[in-house]
């Protein structure tokens, strides 16, 4: 399907990503870092995209960019399609907040309980996981400073209501108490309320922020990465991006996990600070174990879940609905 794809986004995560698998896909894709009056109106006229593609709730959603989004695209006649990547923590702050300013004619959300909460709303909503990028989300570069036992690259919750908190305390807890190597990259660390969380984050554990195009080298350098979720039921990015690095990953074990992977082949699961003692204890002196592991998860990811397979299904829903 031959279509002209405009992706409009700022973040590094998603221009890594649906872009390539677009154009992989057979499709001619423009990418607008921001949503400018003048820029934007030359693209639709010039380039004449069949479908504008947009994502998330990045820095360039402002209320002023979104309704001049929805106006500019709706006077060129050009479809739009959203992938709403926030739910459903942020759905009614966030994603709800897009999509009444918008008005996107599809609605993708990695959220599949919100698909009929979407649809209820007069909507054509579909589920669209998170994956990755093999030309990006590859083995990176063993780097001494990436080096340690355990590796976290996530950023800390605010008010800790989700099941990332159950997952910081099956996974990060237990090592942070008994002092194993981890090393902790991301935002918000330092001001982590154990009152909270129910335990404390020394900052000797504590690196600086990591940008994003350098997080393949911690997933490749690091023994285990540790895979935190958001919720019971789906997965988040990072489960495919550290798999994709061929990274090990120890992630808490979910209904989704066991949808798409094999437990002990493709990464491992923890149902318990114990459990997650008892294998990080394992695999870290399991070498040859660890290491076939990461390279059946990262085959699997690149068999079945990259951003290739991710736009096919975008263009899938769209071809039906112009057809």
């Amino acid at each position: 399907m031959n279509l002209k794809i405009l992706f409009i986004e700022a973040a590094k995560q998603y221009l890594l990503g649906l872009p390539s698998g677009f154009e992989k896909s057979g499709c001619t894709v423009k990418i607008l870092t921001d949503i400018q009056e003048e820029e934007l109106e030359k693209t639709l006229k010039e380039f004449k995209p069949d479908l504008a593609v947009t994502a998330g709730w990045t820095k360039i959603h402002t209320r002023v960019k979104l309704q001049l989004l929805h106006r500019l695209l709706k006077k060129y006649g050009v479809k739009h399609a959203y992938w709403a990547t926030e739910d459903p923590r942020w759905r009614e702050k966030w994603s709800l907040y897009y999509i009444e300013t918008t008005h996107p004619d599809y609605i993708f959300t990695i959220d599949r309980d919100s698909v009929p909460y979407y649809q209820n709303l007069g909507y054509s909503a579909h589920h669209l996981t998170w994956a990755c990028n093999p030309d990006f989300h590859k083995p990176g570069n063993k780097q001494e400073q990436y080096s340690c036992d355990i590796a976290v690259v996530a950023t800390a919750g605010v008010t800790w209501s989700s099941y990332r908190k159950d997952s910081v305390q099956i996974l990060l807890q237990p090592l942070l108490e008994k002092g194993y190597n981890v090393k902790i990259w991301g935002n918000r660390w330092e001001k982590v309320d154990p009152t909270i969380i129910g335990f404390d984050v020394p900052s000797k554990f504590l690196k600086q922020k990591l940008p994003y195009t350098e997080t393949n080298d911690v997933y490749s350098t690091a023994k285990i990465v540790l895979g935190f979720q958001n919720t019971f039921t789906e997965l988040n990015s990072r489960t495919f991006e550290v798999l994709a690095s061929q990274g090990f990953l120890l992630t808490p074990h979910t209904p989704a996990v066991e949808e798409l992977f094999i437990p002990k082949k493709h990464l491992v699961c923890s149902s318990s600070p114990k459990e997650t003692l008892k294998l990080v204890d394992y695999y870290l002196t399991h070498e040859d174990e660890r290491k076939s592991i990461a390279k059946l998860g990262q085959k699997e990811v690149y068999s079945k879940h990259t951003y290739t397979h991710r736009a096919k299904e975008i263009l899938k829903v769209v071809s039906k609905s112009s057809g």
